[in-house]
């Protein structure tokens, strides 16, 4: 629905708050959060040889029950405060409910 938007943002380097932004300017929705909803991914089996770790970030609207799933990547072994930090973003999904 959005894939050609999407594309322009993604392997992008940025914020939570500013990955929803654009978010809003894409889909001309509101997000209910800034920093969405936090998942980590783990792999079945460990690649060692990555020096990322992979979340899932799963984006609300307010004016749809429509989501999306934005996977990001953060360097691996170092803390990261998502509500300040930048992550990479991967791939963004866009799902109808």
């Amino acid at each position: 629905m959005h894939e050609e938007k999407f594309v322009l943002i993604e392997n992008k380097e940025m914020s939570l708050r500013e990955l929803a932004s654009e978010l809003e300017a894409i889909t001309g929705y509101t997000v209910t959060d800034s920093y969405g909803d936090i998942n980590r991914i783990v792999a079945q089996k460990p690649n060692f040889d990555n020096d990322f770790e992979t979340f899932l970030i799963t984006y609300e609207f307010n004016e749809t029950n429509d989501i999306v799933d934005a996977t990001v990547t953060t360097p691996r072994n170092q803390k990261i405060d998502f509500k300040k930090d930048h992550v990479k973003v991967r791939l963004l999904s866009y799902k109808s409910r």
